[in-house]
């Protein structure tokens, strides 16, 4: 049944919503009035992700634990949003895992592990809540990455997972069209966080012959780090304009484009944007 106290608000369902970037743009689209279903692994972390939210002058949010990895909790998922709210307006599939690496070493079982992460689990989501989308003639919005348009270097499978999630948005959206609902592509480049910088020292060290720089954000590319409110923004006005496609920041999509059609060229700035400056 429709929520009763906030019938006519617009419903998100935000997942990788415990912390992060999924926690800032459920934060987000809620100022905007939007009843929304916070979506990760842990019920509890998914509380504390909206101890600091003012929900005096809007709808509380929902917190549900789910493995969005799994058929059967994303159905159960979806499930609960239809009995407690009975539509669904937007999906912002957030959940992912970033990688570092070298191809050389790259096995295919952890590549498995990644495309699970990164890409089946946008698919199971986006299936499961097309219904109730195409009845409110919704949005789907996937959180790419940098990494969907080009193979930086120390990044493991990441990029080939979210070239992956590029190929599988614009088939959802071409599909999905004459049923009313859209689908769109965000593209952040390194987004600002506490641990950028040491969160894969580990891994690094591990891989044996990478460099330091493998362990800085984007790999060590020299893109300014994005705050997570101006992606979150981003993901807001994707919504609200039916975006196709978006890459953050924006003055990078000219030199994507010259890549994709000079390669030589691309794989030249690809290079230079990634250099260690030794």
């Amino acid at each position: 049944m429709p929520n009763k106290k906030f019938p006519a608000c617009p419903v998100a369902v935000i997942t990788g919503a415990s912390a992060g970037l999924g926690a800032v743009i459920a934060s987000r689209l809620h100022r905007e009035g939007y009843q929304i279903v916070l979506v990760g692994r842990n019920r509890e972390s998914l509380i504390l992700a909206t101890q600091h939210w003012n929900c005096s002058t809007g709808p509380a949010p929902l917190p549900l634990a789910c493995d969005v990895t799994d058929a059967a909790q994303v159905q159960h998922l979806v499930a609960e949003v239809a009995k407690q709210y009975g539509r669904l307006d937007v999906l912002v599939n957030v959940v992912g895992q970033s990688d570092r690496g070298l191809i050389a070493d790259l096995q295919t079982d952890h590549l498995r592990q990644l495309l699970e992460t990164n890409l089946m689990a946008t698919l199971l989501c986006s299936q499961a809540c097309l219904p109730m989308l195409e009845q409110s003639r919704g949005v789907i919005v996937n959180i790419g990455s940098l990494a969907s348009k080009v193979g930086a270097r120390y990044l493991g499978g990441y990029p080939a997972a979210k070239h992956a999630l590029a190929g599988l948005t614009q088939q959802m959206r071409l599909e999905w069209k004459p049923r009313g609902v859209h689908v769109g592509l965000l593209n952040p480049g390194p987004i600002q966080r506490q641990d950028a910088g040491s969160r894969y020292e580990k891994q690094v060290r591990a891989g044996g012959e990478l460099p330091a720089q493998a362990t800085r954000p984007g790999g060590g590319t020299r893109v300014k780090g994005l705050p997570p409110e101006q992606v979150a923004n981003a993901v807001l006005r994707m919504i609200r304009r039916r975006t196709a496609d978006v890459l953050l920041p924006g003055y990078l999509r000219p030199l994507v484009a010259v890549g994709h059609l000079w390669p030589r060229l691309g794989d030249w700035l690809l290079l230079k944007f990634t250099s260690s400056g030794n």
